[in-house]
């Protein structure tokens, strides 16, 4: 009896060990902007808690964009702290089609509605243009990714060959993308607008 106890004891010990050293999975977030010092954002969440964001893996020109009372979704991992939070992305409601927003870059009037849900996508760059992306997705298919969403320094970091994971809706076709994040292979664990070391 006291060896069935044991083993059960152990195997509840290693269970919750194993969850303790799994990595941080992402979340989704949404509040509205308290404050912006430096890289640092406090926002106030749907449910009521206050949060310390940490941009620094976000665009300077996101960060820059900031401002008390804006709506933001967070897209990030908790961080070392309770209640704190490092974004991976951050999305204003501005720009978000799914809370009344237009796409960034695009006429209020003229913005398409998303042909389908979120959606992401993964691929090596074939070509750049602009803000025009050309993308060999591993499925296969060969992708036009619009950029406009997508920050200028992420879109100047783009270059043949680079892979990445695209967030976003497809478009009108099969082979049209619009890209609301771009997240370079070689920057998983670096800011998303930081371009490979030469």
């Amino acid at each position: 009896m006291h060896k069935i106890l044991g083993l059960v004891f152990a195997f509840v010990a290693c269970v919750a060990l194993a969850a303790a050293a799994a990595p941080p999975t992402s979340q989704n977030v949404h509040g509205t902007v308290q404050s912006v010092q430096g890289s640092q954002l406090t926002i106030k969440t749907d449910d009521g808690r206050v949060l310390t964001v940490d941009m620094k893996a976000v665009g300077q020109d996101v960060q820059k964009a900031m401002a008390p009372g804006m709506g933001v979704t967070i897209t990030g991992s908790a961080g070392a702290r309770t209640n704190h939070v490092t974004a991976d992305y951050i999305q204003q409601d501005s720009s978000d089609p799914s809370r009344g927003g237009t796409v960034v870059g695009q006429p209020a009037a003229a913005a398409p509605q998303p042909s389908g849900k979120w959606q992401k996508v993964h691929g090596t760059v074939q070509s750049v243009s602009g803000s025009t992306l050309t993308v060999k997705a591993d499925d296969g298919r060969v992708l036009t990714v619009d950029m406009k969403a997508v920050g200028q320094n992420v879109q100047q970091a783009m270059a043949r060959g680079r892979g990445v994971t695209l967030e976003g809706f497809p478009g009108a076709s099969r082979n049209q993308f619009t890209a609301q994040y771009i997240q370079q292979d070689s920057s998983a664990n670096q800011p998303a607008a930081s371009p490979a070391s030469k």
